[in-house]
């Protein structure tokens, strides 16, 4: 039994393949082991309060509404809303966040904290 030959165009199309499987693998690995750097939290409630902050520096405020407040915490690339004193604390059970499109959200207070790569990726709440 013969085995089939590879023409040249053949062999030229599994080269282009497998180098652009080994690329995308690659940029995959190097995406998820990018720091935090360059990524923003953008913290903004329905009463107006807009306030963008680096991951890469640490910082700690409070968000007052007409409902209450929400206590904000940038430390070590991630965000968490530590505190607030609504009726339900979702926002505060809510995971520490640090991937771009992650939020933690308070309903009753009209907050959203939200990692962007940009200030200008989030769209402004109405």
């Amino acid at each position: 039994m013969s085995r089939p030959h590879l023409r040249p165009g053949d062999k030229i199309l599994a080269a282009v393949i497998a180098c652009a499987l080994i690329a995308g693998g690659a940029w995959l690995a190097w995406q998820a082991t990018r720091p935090a750097s360059g990524l923003v939290a953008v913290c903004q409630s329905k009463d107006g309060f807009y306030r963008v902050d680096s991951l890469d520096v640490d910082a700690a405020y409070t968000v007052y509404t007409e409902s209450g407040y929400n206590n904000v915490t940038i430390s070590a690339g991630t965000v968490d809303v530590t505190s607030a004193d609504c009726s339900n604390q979702v926002c505060v059970d809510t995971a520490p966040i640090s991937q771009p499109g992650e939020q933690i959200v308070c309903l009753p207070h009209g907050v959203v904290v939200e990692v962007a790569r940009d200030a200008d990726d989030v769209a402004p709440l109405s």
